[in-house]
């Protein structure tokens, strides 16, 4: 994660000072501030959701909007950043405190990280796991191994012992199926969920 932080940070000082010194405009040091974010808050939620064995390949619709809306929040703070960068500028202050406010911005990194490896252990990747050596139901037989995100089984309304499944309706309700969800890091299946 530390390189990750240290290429924003000079990301970021390196549009400060384009704009202090007139090597960049306004809108340049603004184009260099969005890409900036873009880059680190998305590198920093990918590697915190890594960290719990999520791939970005596997972030759910909600997360990725999630991450899209906290990198939305943030280039809303460049217009201030850079205009007080300017006012600076043309009153001969010190470049000092700027560099400091990156500091600030900086902190949203870890941040960024630490939501990414929240959301995505709140969400982690569950393998269905039917009993070894037992027989199994049609139901259980399409799901045995399948590997999706919990909130995906829980939109699809599957799990083990629920009452859709097949060797379940035919035992009238009894619980009878052996399967369980076993946490894995292995990568998601392929598709969707197949009907009970």
């Amino acid at each position: 994660m530390a390189g990750g932080v240290d290429q924003y940070r000079s990301r970021l000082r390196s549009a400060v000072r384009g704009l202090w010194t007139g090597a960049l405009d306004y809108y340049d040091a603004w184009d260099v501030f969005d890409i900036a974010i873009r880059s680190a808050f998305t590198q920093a939620y990918h590697d915190g959701a890594a960290s719990v064995g999520i791939l970005p390949s596997e972030l759910t619709p909600d997360e990725k909007i999630e991450l899209r809306s906290m990198i939305q929040r943030e280039t809303e703070f460049i217009d201030g950043f850079l205009t007080a960068i300017e006012e600076q500028a043309a009153e001969g202050g010190n470049l000092g405190p700027l560099f400091n406010r990156i500091e600030g911005w900086l902190a949203r990194y870890q941040e960024l990280y630490t939501k990414g490896q929240m959301t995505a252990k709140d969400n982690p990747k569950l393998r269905w796991q039917w009993t070894p050596g037992k027989d199994h139901c049609s139901s259980c037989t399409k799901l045995n191994n399948k590997v999706k995100r919990q909130t995906q089984w829980a939109k699809a309304n599957l799990y083990p012992q629920c009452p859709d499944l097949e060797c379940m309706q035919s035992a009238g309700g009894v619980t009878v199926c052996g399967c369980e969800f076993v946490p894995t890091d292995e990568p998601l299946s392929k598709g969707p969920l197949p009907k009970a």
